[in-house]
């Protein structure tokens, strides 16, 4: 391919009329067929870099939605530890209030229950009182009906028997 230098360094033969026109023509066809390739290379290289220009700006779109995407996602995953951490609080709060209000049933239950088994215990203690109180009093009877006085009127009452009057 000849460079800019080479045509602008050409030097044409004389001839009796001028330049050789044979020359000139050969130097012509040479520059329009260098020009032509440099024209086709040039847009091929303009067409090549169209498409690297595309293609960079699908990437520069493709990157831009992968940013967002992730922006997006580490939104979304804040959100969703924010939403956890308020879901455990409450599970939390709600455990805590659960287990006050069962202790303070037990705690009640159990106060009945001692109440309970203060009045049964006070109620056996008086059964057992008149329970003393009536073994006492039997012993008493029985001690009363084997005295030898009493045993003797049993005696007598048994062979009494009426006697005809007639």
């Amino acid at each position: 391919m000849i460079t800019g230098i080479e045509i602008r360094n050409h030097q044409f033969s004389k001839s009796l009329f001028g330049f050789r026109q044979e020359e000139v023509r050969e130097f012509i066809e040479q520059v329009a067929h260098d020009y032509e390739t440099v024209y086709s290379e040039n847009a091929q290289l303009r067409e090549n870099i169209q498409k690297q220009l595309f293609e960079l700006e699908k990437y520069r779109k493709l990157e831009a939605t992968m940013n967002n995407s992730l922006i997006l996602a580490q939104q979304t995953a804040e959100e969703l530890k924010l939403n956890a951490r308020q879901e455990a609080t409450k599970i939390l709060e709600d455990s805590k209030r659960s287990i006050a209000e069962m202790l303070a049933a037990y705690q009640e239950l159990m106060r009945h229950l001692n109440v309970f088994n203060l009045e049964m215990k006070t109620q056996l203690q008086v059964e057992l009182e008149l329970l003393d109180s009536n073994l006492k009093k039997n012993q008493e009877v029985s001690a009363f009906f084997t005295k030898p006085d009493i045993q003797a009127l049993l005696d007598n009452l048994n062979n009494l028997r009426l006697e005809d009057t007639e």
